[in-house]
């Protein structure tokens, strides 16, 4: 399986509130959404009142979304994130719905909180 790694682009998946039909969508409209998407690691996702991911437990594959954007998105995720103090980023790969696996940032929480879900999918 190939993983595209284009230095050109950059890809971030999501799984949360910034998901389509989410209430913080709108902070992607610039964004181009390229296709629901799965991480190829597991990790382990919790819930209270919004999603996180946990990193360093191996739950589930983590369902979500994959989009298309640029350093201006990015930072303005790395903001709305609190990136590095709530969550941190870092590049994982995804495989989307065709099977293309896309080398992509995902936000991470420093700790596990909330009840665990899972299935991966919030």
């Amino acid at each position: 399986m190939d993983t595209v790694e284009d230095k050109d682009k950059i890809y971030l998946f999501v799984y949360g509130s910034l998901k389509r039909g989410k209430e913080y969508n709108y902070l992607l409209s610039g964004a181009k959404f390229i296709s629901e998407a799965v991480t190829l690691e597991k990790y382990s996702m919790y819930v209270d009142s919004i999603p996180y991911v946990y990193k360093d437990k191996n739950i589930s594959h983590i369902c979500g979304e994959l989009y298309e954007i640029d350093n201006k998105i990015l930072k303005e995720i790395d903001l709305f994130e609190d990136h590095p103090n709530f969550y941190f980023r870092e590049l994982v790969d995804v495989k989307t719905t065709t099977g293309m696996v896309v080398k992509s940032w995902i936000y991470f929480l420093h700790e596990e909180k909330g009840e665990l879900l899972t299935s991966g999918s919030f």
